[in-house]
């Protein structure tokens, strides 16, 4: 029946957005929204309550940077959300309506994220969200919790949700807290970084939040696996040259340093060091472990560079399931390559939210926000019948079966904090590529 409680939101701070990366959606609402899609086969959008609330469409708000530096990240998650949904559609969709999209553009920027989801919560009603990022969580957290709004994030591994989550906001990305103590143990440890047992570390970290969240676990977990941190140093972001705090690193004298920043910091540091005959090696943070950090750098200076990323869920790429997926969303957006960050993860993220509305309305409920946020972790949870998709899970919940979806990423077994657990790969770079060095389960960490 909807949610008749709405709040506005209250600006509770923020954080300044990292680097441009290619591939950005411009949004065109008068407030960064833009506005109101239903994917292909989803018929016409008449909702104007959202959430069972007196209208024919469930509306799914996607909370992302569509604009900015921060764009790509709404590039890559919103075509396969479109994806699902469609799917969801062509199956009758859910408890016999159809879904709809509605996009709030954040800008990765705390102000224009209060602005999208203003709209999304108090003007377009939805009934669940996907998204936001890191970057402006606590901007919005407190609104959409008070609204009663599902939130499954495929983009916020910010450690300030550590203990806030479990109830409305779920997560499919790992949280910070997990991918810091995967750097400090993939460094401690050559078989896992395939060049040799580092033990003397130095943190350097960007002063927003969204870099910040990384710095307390890398350091206390690098501490606990017996290395030694020599330094630990936060950087201002956005700074022509870094010459003084790259000395400031090298005075300390450690054997690699990790550098939690944006791309372009990150540049500028790894050049500033290779300048001043920096011989330690360098690691990085999913931010910088991609082609785009690699492609605008010199190879002299990133050779032998490690870096974190979300490893494949082995269970998924045996199965070939991973490769049908990149096969799938790659035709469908007409993306010259399959692997994009934060794809897998919306996959799930996506997958799990419709899940617990086909579960909701197979057990004769509406689809209020409390019944869906209380069937998230249900409709992932072992030992029920495993299956590793919306419609197979959708059949199955219609004939009163308890499913356990099984993603790309991982099981997505809830905690109570709504977080998961997931595999982590350590990459390495040579020649201006980025190639797999090692990979941690989360047994050992």
């Amino acid at each position: 029946m909807g949610i008749e409680r709405r709040r506005l939101i209250k600006h509770t701070g923020g954080l300044a957005g990292i680097t441009a990366l290619a591939g950005c959606l411009g949004g065109d609402g008068d407030d960064g929204s833009n506005g109101d899609t239903t994917a292909p086969g989803g018929g016409d959008d008449t909702d104007t309550g959202g959430g069972g609330g007196g209208g024919n469409n469930i509306r799914i708000g996607v909370l992302l940077p569509f604009s900015g530096d921060y764009g790509w990240v709404g590039a890559n998650v919103l075509p396969v959300v479109e994806m699902l949904v469609e799917e969801i559609n062509d199956g009758g969709g859910i408890d016999g309506r159809q879904v709809s999209i509605v996009q709030g553009d954040t800008e990765a920027s705390p102000d224009a994220s209060v602005s999208a989801t203003n709209r999304l919560v108090n003007v377009e009603n939805v009934s669940a969200v996907i998204g936001p990022t890191s970057i402006t969580m606590s901007a919005v957290i407190d609104t959409l919790v008070e609204n009663e709004v599902p939130v499954v994030t495929p983009t916020a591994g910010t450690t300030s949700l550590d203990d806030r989550g479990g109830e409305y906001v779920f997560r499919t990305v790992s949280s910070d807290s997990l991918g810091g103590r995967a750097i400090a143990r993939a460094a401690r440890d050559e078989q896992y970084n395939s060049i040799q047992d580092y033990e003397r570390m130095a943190l350097m970290v960007g002063n927003e939040e969204v870099f910040q969240s990384f710095k307390e676990p890398i350091r206390s977990s690098f501490e606990e696996f017996g290395g030694t941190v020599t330094t630990t140093m936060d950087i201002r972001t956005g700074k022509a040259s870094y010459t003084s705090e790259v000395q400031s690193m090298m005075d300390s004298d450690p054997e690699i340093t990790v550098l939690v920043a944006s791309v372009e910091d990150s540049i500028k540091i790894t050049e500033a060091g290779f300048q001043a005959g920096y011989e330690g090696n360098w690691f990085a943070t999913q931010d910088q472990t991609n082609q785009d950090f690699l492609s605008q750098s010199d190879n002299r200076v990133t050779n032998d560079m490690l870096g974190l990323n979300a490893a494949t869920y082995q269970p998924a790429e045996e199965a070939g399931r991973l490769q049908g997926f990149f096969d799938a969303i790659t035709e469908y957006a007409g993306w010259d390559e399959g692997s994009r960050v934060f794809a897998t993860n919306t996959y799930d993220a996506m997958n799990v939210l419709g899940l617990a509305m086909s579960q909701v309305a197979a057990d004769g409920d509406d689809l209020t926000g409390p019944n869906v946020a209380a069937a998230i972790p249900t409709v992932a949870r072992p030992p029920e019948q495993a299956v590793t998709s919306y419609s197979e899970g959708a059949s199955a919940t219609a004939d009163g079966t308890d499913v356990d979806y099984q993603g790309l990423v991982g099981p997505i077994d809830f905690d109570d904090d709504g977080d998961i657990v997931a595999p982590f790969s350590i990459r390495r770079a040579q020649d201006g590529a980025w190639s797999e060095a090692g990979r941690l389960p989360p047994e050992a960490l």
